[in-house]
């Protein structure tokens, strides 16, 4: 990708959930920006408001709708001039047909991204075994698209989502990042032990507990998959 020879597009990051994950995908699109200066690089407006309800309870059906708190920051990054979102965090994409009627401005999705990157590995994967909250895999969203798209996947036990994986997640949330690393390893682990060659981080917060991580089989962080796809629709004209 080159430098933009115009002035790039004004991209928008729906923030707050949880605030770690906003902060890490404003630092991945800085990372993958081509700048040489600091003009170069791109024009970002954040709305990292923490107070939303939690996603992972209301997809459950054990809590109240996130979609009127999403709603008011996506609304609030096209008042500021955004002419495309993405959301730091994956489970809040249950509700992205919803949230992307509510404004003007396309939603650039997160699973789209990454199964996008996934299909233009020289080899593709066999069988992904995706990583994520419980409310992303009840919700569907990225099974659904790599089943259309020609991938086999699989998630954890159910063991290994209340003893790893959710004790990752909420590890990172509490920022403990550094003591989230051993349960992540284990959870990738488990899933390369039952045939995974590519491991999907599809929660924003499980990237922050990879960092340092050892891991049998590559893993594809879908946050970085975003950050790249806004990216290219900045530049893009």
């Amino acid at each position: 990708m080159k430098p933009a020879e115009t002035t790039p597009r004004r991209i928008g990051i729906l923030g707050g959930m949880g605030p770690a994950a906003a902060i890490d995908l404003q630092a991945k699109v800085l990372a993958a920006t081509p700048a040489a200066a600091d003009r170069d690089h791109l024009p970002v407006v954040v709305w990292n408001v923490p107070q939303v309800p939690d996603r992972v309870a209301a997809v459950l059906g054990a809590g109240p709708s996130p979609l009127p708190a999403m709603v008011e920051g996506a609304r609030a990054l096209e008042a500021a001039g955004c002419e495309a979102f993405a959301v730091a965090c994956n489970t809040a994409h249950h509700w992205a047909d919803e949230l992307a009627a509510s404004v003007r401005i396309p939603l650039l999705h997160i699973a789209d991204a990454a199964i996008g990157v996934m299909a233009r590995r020289p080899v593709p994967p066999m069988r992904v075994g995706i990583l994520a909250t419980r409310g992303t895999l009840a919700a569907a969203f990225y099974g659904e698209r790599l089943a259309r798209r020609g991938f086999r996947w699989m998630a954890p036990t159910e063991e290994e989502q209340a003893r790893l994986v959710d004790t990752a997640i909420a590890r990172v949330k509490a920022g403990d990042a550094a003591g989230a690393r051993a349960p992540f390893e284990a959870a990738a682990k488990a899933l390369a032990d039952r045939g995974a060659d590519l491991i999907l981080l599809a929660c924003t917060e499980l990237p922050i507990a990879a960092e340092g991580a050892a891991c049998p089989v590559p893993v594809l962080d879908a946050s970085r998959a975003l950050a790249e796809a806004l990216v290219d629709f900045s530049l893009r004209r």
